[in-house]
């Protein structure tokens, strides 16, 4: 594959870690093809926004991330004579793209205000604007540490590799190497759901705080506890927050919502409480627009069992969603195994 068509084949979400890391090895390698590309007013006007906008990290280290990043946007707005990019356009681009080179960790504010730490060598791909249904990181190689910013209504997934991790408020790190071809997450504070990227592959784990799984391409999910860790490498570099975790926060259901062992009633209960209990009692991830739903009720029976597995807790939160969109203005799709409320047009 030449040098065009892979550039084509990144800026289509196509590519694998390998070839994404191949990219930016180019602009390694030769930077001066950077000097005839970029005006010294972009390049100023550049750096000017990203310092206002990103917290931490070392101004040099900032620079030649920067550097490498709309390097290689630009030069792909030139091989492509279809297209044209204004220099909004590239800044809002690049912003989606981050890569850490150096050897010490790196801070990103993400649009949402989560707090991304990419240890060194971490390549990531961001999803986070206002008018997505869900915030999403594609985790292309490395470690990098989360802290996401709480909202309900738009759930967190990080992709790495075979596995997805979604989270609603909390704080967990994912270390996907592509190399060796494993996955480590561990959960720090709140709550995570682990589960395939393929729908097709029916294995869910449910991660509380000091626990872990560790993935390979040989085996199934393996969950553990932080003191139980599978070591990856000789000298792992432990995040100082594995002897800082916290307990998970109990949730207490709305006075609205009751329940036995064998039932589930809903008395005048409204949108948003029961996408919250279906949040934290169920495990179930919904993208939903908080302002819409707040005004909509619902009351309804369902029954259930005593003691529930991933699989039927699936199955009542989707009777409860199908109720919903049955008695209210709304409809109901499903991406990235997410379930999304979405007004009737």
């Amino acid at each position: 594959m030449n040098r065009k068509s892979l550039l084509n084949k990144f800026l289509a979400n196509e590519c694998s870690a390998e070839e994404a890391k191949l990219v930016f090895s180019w602009l390694n390698e030769d930077p001066k093809l950077l000097d005839d590309l970029i005006s010294e007013d972009d390049w100023v006007t550049y750096i000017n926004q990203e310092n206002k906008s990103r917290r931490g990290g070392d101004n040099l280290l900032k620079i030649i991330t920067v550097f490498l990043l709309f390097g290689f946007l630009f030069i792909l707005s030139n091989l492509f004579t279809t297209s044209t990019y204004t220099s909004r356009q590239l800044t809002n681009i690049v912003n989606e793209i981050y890569y850490n080179p150096s050897a010490k960790p790196k801070e990103i504010i993400a649009a949402d205000n989560s707090l991304l730490t990419l240890e060194p060598g971490a390549l990531i791909q961001l999803y986070i604007r206002p008018n997505l249904d869900f915030r999403r990181v594609k985790l292309l190689n490395g470690r990098v540490n989360f802290i996401v910013s709480k909202d309900p209504s738009k759930p967190f997934i990080v992709e790495s590799g075979t596995l997805m991790t979604t989270a609603l408020g909390t704080e967990f790190s994912v270390d996907y190497q592509t190399k060796a071809d494993h996955v480590l997450i561990r959960l720090f504070e709140g709550k995570v759901r682990v589960e395939y990227v393929e729908p097709s592959i029916r294995e869910t784990k449910i991660l509380k705080p000091g626990q872990q799984i560790y993935f390979s391409g040989t085996s199934k999910m393996v969950l553990s506890d932080f003191r139980g860790a599978i070591k990856l490498r000789a000298k792992e570099n432990v995040p100082h927050q594995v002897l800082l975790s916290s307990p998970e926060k109990l949730y207490r259901n709305p006075a609205t919502i009751h329940q036995s062992p064998n039932w589930l009633q809903l008395e005048e209960t409204s949108v948003s409480e029961i996408i919250q209990y279906i949040n934290h009692e169920l495990d179930v991830p919904i993208s939903y627009d908080s302002l819409i739903v707040k005004n909509y009720r619902i009351k309804g029976r369902f029954s259930k069992k005593p003691t529930m597995d991933l699989q039927d807790k699936a199955d009542l939160a989707a009777s409860i969603l199908q109720l919903i969109v049955e008695v209210n203005p709304f409809i109901l799709e499903k991406q990235h195994n997410t379930y999304i409320l979405k007004p009737k047009k």
